[in-house]
């Protein structure tokens, strides 16, 4: 189930400072948004994945991939 929590209640649950929440925001490691009062809610639960951080993975997954092959290949070329 999808739930918008506070940033406090956030740093209770996951017993998280405040700068390091703030961070992880500002990273777009977790998915928040502000209210029109300017306090922070954070999406748990449900997808709690946003669909521009799964994009972002998908890419620096497949970038990797394509790192691991080279690095393959030049370690073959070196055992030659």
């Amino acid at each position: 189930m999808e739930e918008w929590i506070s940033l406090n209640e956030y740093m209770r649950r996951n017993k998280m400072g405040y700068n390091v929440v703030l961070q992880m925001i500002y990273n777009k490691e977790i998915e928040a948004r502000k209210t029109p009062g300017g306090r922070y809610k954070i999406k748990v639960g449900g997808q709690t994945v946003s669909n521009e951080m799964y994009e972002k993975v998908v890419r620096e997954n497949s970038e990797l991939k394509t790192l691991i092959r080279t690095l393959q290949g030049v370690a073959n070329q070196v055992q030659v």
